[in-house]
């Protein structure tokens, strides 16, 4: 059962038994926002899982360390004996048109869990997009720790509800915005999460290549390259590098975000 997911992430290095012991590796998280709100403030996203629940989760997952971007974790279609969270790095989620053409669904973060199954199967593709380190779990080996932990159940149903919520968020941002409001939309979500955003240095690093962003984008590479020139001239942000942003003016990117698609052009 083991051997096609192995060979397909065979670039990735799997931790024994005794190197994970002896690893600094961080626990697994699953990070979401939760159903309710202790304040009159929106809660924020946050890691799900108890100090307990992370061991048990990181007791049945082998850690992968995939250490160049391009590698298949799994291919539309294929038996989904695993399921997958990200520790480092960015996975992207995506699937191919009749025609060919590849649209990329879903960037998975750090604390994002992807993989699960449809009647079995997968129903995406999913390649590591730069170098990353992810937890693989056995499906039937996660299905068992949520019937002895309620607890459990119910940190993966807020999980799949907010993803759910996303993805009808994203829906509204293809439909909605133009193509610079979208790559306003796009920098600001990558700006709210620490593993790419140094707040004291207003630095953004997205280890994403342009291809990556356009097909996420449902635009052409071109595109956004003349998205990020646009909003250079208009002084939001500074290219110190082809991964490097320097972020100038959130609050700029975020009128640019609300503005009518008309106005915005």
């Amino acid at each position: 059962m083991d051997a096609e997911p192995n060979r397909r992430v065979s670039s990735c290095q799997g931790m024994t038994t005794s190197e994970k012991s002896a690893s600094r590796a961080r626990l697994p998280e699953i990070r979401a926002r939760l159903f309710d709100r202790a304040r009159d403030i929106p809660s924020q996203i946050e890691n799900l899982l108890s100090r307990r629940q992370q061991m048990e989760f990181y007791r049945i997952a082998t850690v992968l360390e995939c250490r160049r971007g391009g590698i298949t974790v799994f291919s539309e279609g294929e038996d989904a004996h695993f399921v997958y969270s990200v520790a480092e790095g960015i996975v992207r989620v995506s699937r191919h048109s009749d025609q060919g053409r590849r649209q990329v669904l879903a960037l998975m973060l750090p604390g994002d869990l992807f993989g699960l199954p449809d009647s079995g199967l997968y129903m995406n593709s999913a390649e590591v997009a730069c170098p990353s380190t992810l937890y693989r779990v056995p499906w039937t080996d996660l299905r068992e720790l949520m019937l002895r932990e309620p607890a459990m159940q119910l940190n993966l149903l807020v999980k799949v509800a907010y993803d759910f919520r996303e993805a009808q968020r994203r829906i509204m941002i293809l439909g909605q915005q133009n193509t610079y409001q979208r790559l306003a939309s796009f920098l600001l979500d990558f700006i709210r999460h620490p593993a790419f955003y140094d707040e004291k240095q207003a630095l953004l690093t997205l280890p994403l290549s342009r291809f990556d962003v356009a097909d996420y984008l449902g635009t052409a590479p071109e595109t956004v390259a003349r998205g990020f020139a646009r909003l250079e001239r208009e002084g939001l942000l500074r290219r110190v590098s082809p991964r490097v942003t320097r972020i100038r003016s959130i609050e700029g990117l975020r009128q640019l975000q609300m503005r009518s698609r008309r106005a915005a052009r």
